[in-house]
């Protein structure tokens, strides 16, 4: 083979390497399993643990392992920071998809979310105590405050799910295509509410949703009628009908300024980053017709390294 053709196959695979490392594409958090709060003798502690569950399973968006079952399977304990290997074997162990843990240090209590199948870190958040009053009197609070946080900064509200009837993700009604939302029984959405399909990726090797990950949208739609914990929703722009999928991420964008409203220490301008994103996606109608860029440019690739090595 000679120079120029080593050079040119050079080029095709390094405009090709970009392409194959994709950042990690995070996926649907519903099992969590909250291990007891380490670092304190406080009288508090358990109730604490059981507040932060509560603050998970009230709205039931969220699966959380119970007191017996982890006791019964042996790693009902207090953590604090957990190895990587430590949060796969647990999240197995569990059949977790997080695990939480919480420990006090001198006068501040800390929370760990880890991935439990992965095992990196997801999200970590401290909380200094009031220096003039007991630890064992602040602990829940700080405790559900942490949780708290934590679902604040989680960029999605809910997940889609399949037509129990049509066993579809997604489905043609009126003419429109529609899908199911799941929101928890707590959600504040109504008739029409916007909503919006995400994708979250980002780098494992740095908290992940504190500065490790970017949030963009792929589909947009508005609420069209409300059963319980759940919502119909007509879809009206996506970049792709694949991103229409079951467990598919799902915010709602009036759903987050409340939660804001509530939490007033929170900084709004995080809530811009996702619609600036929202850019490049095409009406319902348009998307079969778009022709994918990136496909013509791998093929264009392939082709022109096949017909050079060929050549030679």
């Amino acid at each position: 083979m000679s120079r120029f053709t080593f050079a040119i196959v050079f080029l095709a695979l390094s405009l090709l390497a970009p392409l194959a490392q994709a950042q990690y594409r995070h996926e649907l958090l519903r099992r969590l399993a909250v291990f007891p709060i380490g670092g304190t003798q406080a009288a508090s502690s358990e109730e604490a643990w059981w507040q932060v569950r509560e603050v998970l399973t009230k709205d039931q968006r969220f699966l959380v392992a119970s007191r017996r079952f982890m006791i019964n399977r042996g790693v009902f304990q207090a953590r604090e920071t957990l190895k990587p290997a430590d949060a796969i074997i647990l999240g197995k162990i569990l059949d977790a998809q997080a695990l939480v843990t919480l420990f006090v240090v001198d006068r501040r209590i800390l929370m760990n979310i880890y991935d439990g199948e992965n095992g990196y870190l997801l999200w970590t958040g401290e909380m200094e105590f009031h220096p003039a009053l007991p630890i064992n009197d602040q602990l829940v609070k700080a405790g559900q405050k942490l949780m708290n946080d934590f679902l604040l900064d989680l960029p999605y509200q809910g997940y889609q799910i399949v037509d129990s009837l049509k066993e579809k993700a997604v489905f043609e009604e009126n003419g429109e295509r529609r899908a199911w939302v799941s929101v928890g029984n707590t959600s504040r959405v109504e008739v029409g509410d916007s909503v919006q399909w995400i994708e979250v990726v980002g780098d494992p090797s740095r908290v992940f949703f504190k500065d490790g990950s970017q949030v963009q949208i792929v589909a947009e739609g508005q609420v069209v009628e409300i059963k319980s914990d759940r919502v119909l929703v007509k879809v009206s722009r996506v970049r792709n009908l694949e991103d229409l999928r079951e467990n598919a991420l799902v915010r709602l964008p009036k759903e987050v300024r409340l939660l804001k409203d509530i939490y007033m220490n929170k900084d709004r301008s995080a809530d811009l980053a996702p619609e600036y994103l929202a850019s490049e996606m095409r009406p319902v109608g348009d998307v079969e017709k778009r022709h994918s860029s990136t496909t013509t440019s791998l093929a264009f690739i392939f082709n022109l390294a096949a017909m050079i090595l060929l050549a030679f």
